[in-house]
């Protein structure tokens, strides 16, 4: 993948996933959440197209940057954007070619062990609403999900 392509995809992941998550979930003006909220889900599709063609990652055959820029927003996107980021459109688990990716990159050496849901959902949701939400549970609980790219029907 050439590198001006690299670039326009690191920049696209950053504005509409990484940070539109947060201008989605911190918004306090309806306009503004829209705005958010439609192009995250508008880069997901984006997404699951790119890697429909076959390719294990998103430049090609080789974990690069990008993959490393998209995956936490995505590890978090089912058990905790969904509801707390208030990005309730879709999960990862629908869009199968992201859901797949995103258990292939959890499975690489070291990624499992570095990040911790259990404290990632206490720090979004137990110091700012006082309760964790249990689920989501079905169709399994998460981080487990993960180790499941079966879970994805094309």
């Amino acid at each position: 993948m050439p590198i001006h392509q690299i670039h326009d995809l690191n920049e696209r992941i950053y504005t509409a996933i990484n940070n539109g998550a947060y201008k989605a979930g911190f918004s306090s003006d309806q306009t503004f959440f829209k705005i958010a909220f439609d192009a995250y889900f508008e880069t997901l599709e984006y997404l699951e197209e790119h890697l429909s063609d076959g390719r294990p990652y998103l430049t090609g055959n080789h974990f690069s940057e990008v993959d490393l820029r998209l995956f936490p927003t995505l590890y978090r996107h089912d058990p905790v954007y969904y509801v707390r980021m208030k990005l309730n459109g879709a999960r990862i688990l629908d869009y199968p070619y992201l859901w797949r990716w995103l258990c292939r990159v959890y499975a690489l050496p070291g990624i499992a062990e570095a990040g911790s849901l259990v404290h990632c959902r206490q720090g979004y949701f137990g110091r700012s609403w006082n309760v964790v939400p249990n689920g989501p549970f079905k169709p399994m609980s998460y981080p487990e999900a993960y180790r499941h790219p079966d879970l994805a029907t094309l």
